[in-house]
């Protein structure tokens, strides 16, 4: 759901958008990773006395991630905080806007929301789901915060870190730019700092140099550009802070590569660079809402240019420490 005033419906941001994502992943034969945010599935069991369409949307969700696993898709944790004091109203969800980073909560709390929210996916999923993770906003940090809580909870994986991310503010705030310049590395207290036998491994996602150009352009084309570049969601997102929306429509700075609307643009070129690199893992993310018909076409073709046999879940790294060169797509 949209973090914001306007979070949009169940079936517009999530239902119906990975359906269409399932349609084109299906017709290659790929498997995806599901980052799904369990505190939404525990919300709705909270509030669905208040209405009958909360009831409904939760056994909506709950039957999708359901299916999802059955078809061998992986379904992994992803925390969004704020859903711990959010509530229904008759007018639609209020949000805890103030409590946005898992790491701003008691010592207690973290263990607490990872156990319930671990414990969910794991419910509707099997006992296999939720040992890799990624951090809502990709506030991830200080890590330290959250170690004990993701390790006792069984999370061996993280994949959050994008390297030279950065992101001010009070609300949303990270700063990857001293990451490894590596595919994946082990780590302890500090998702930046490898640690040779670390207990977590980092499996970053894919970064790409966005141009001040391409930010001007991707805002033309989500007002002007008609239905192929109008997102599958109905809601609409808290504003960037205005320093970080002036740096991208004035700097050149990383974006993360992904299925979000026009990002998907530089799918195919920033897959050719990691290989030139020798990067051997190109992680793509990609949220249901933010989908547009033009980034599915650009998944399609990205595919079909033979990118799909090659497509993983997170399943080899968890069977053994170093995986033999696979790609993860994860969505």
């Amino acid at each position: 759901m949209f973090f914001g005033r306007r979070t949009g419906t169940v079936a517009r941001t999530l239902l119906e958008p990975t359906q269409a994502l399932l349609r084109v992943a299906d017709r290659y034969g790929a498997k995806l990773v599901f980052f799904v945010d369990a505190g939404f599935v525990l919300r709705l069991r909270a509030e669905m006395h208040k209405a009958a369409s909360l009831r409904d949307e939760h056994d909506a969700v709950c039957r999708q991630v359901e299916a999802l696993a059955r078809a061998g898709h992986e379904i992994q944790l992803h925390i969004h905080p704020h859903w711990e004091g959010s509530y229904w109203t008759a007018s639609g969800w209020r949000l805890d806007e103030a409590r946005y980073a898992l790491h701003a909560f008691e010592p207690a709390a973290i263990v607490d929301i990872v156990r319930r929210y671990t414990a969910v996916l794991r419910e509707l999923a099997g006992p296999d789901a939720a040992y890799a993770y990624r951090a809502g906003g990709w506030v991830i940090q200080p890590f330290e915060k959250l170690r004990d809580a993701l390790r006792q909870a069984g999370v061996l994986i993280d994949s959050t870190v994008y390297a030279g991310g950065r992101c001010g503010g009070e609300i949303q705030a990270y700063d990857f730019r001293g990451a490894p310049e590596k595919s994946r590395w082990r780590f302890d207290r500090d998702p930046l700092v490898e640690v040779r036998d670390g207990p977590f491994l980092e499996v970053p996602i894919a970064s790409w140099r966005a141009s001040p150009l391409f930010y001007w352009r991707w805002a033309w084309l989500k007002k002007f550009g008609g239905p192929r570049h109008r997102a599958f969601g109905d809601g609409r997102a808290i504003a960037p802070g205005a320093s970080d929306l002036v740096r991208k429509l004035l700097l050149p700075g990383a974006s993360v590569v992904s299925l979000d609307g026009y990002k998907a643009s530089f799918l195919e070129a920033a897959a050719a660079r990691y290989q030139a690199r020798g990067l051997e893992d190109f992680v793509v993310i990609g949220h249901p809402k933010a989908l547009t018909p033009y980034s599915l076409e650009r998944l399609e073709a990205f595919l079909a240019g033979g990118s799909a046999g090659q497509v993983s879940t997170f399943a080899p790294y968890r069977q053994k420490k170093e995986a033999a060169r696979p790609e993860a797509l994860a969505a």
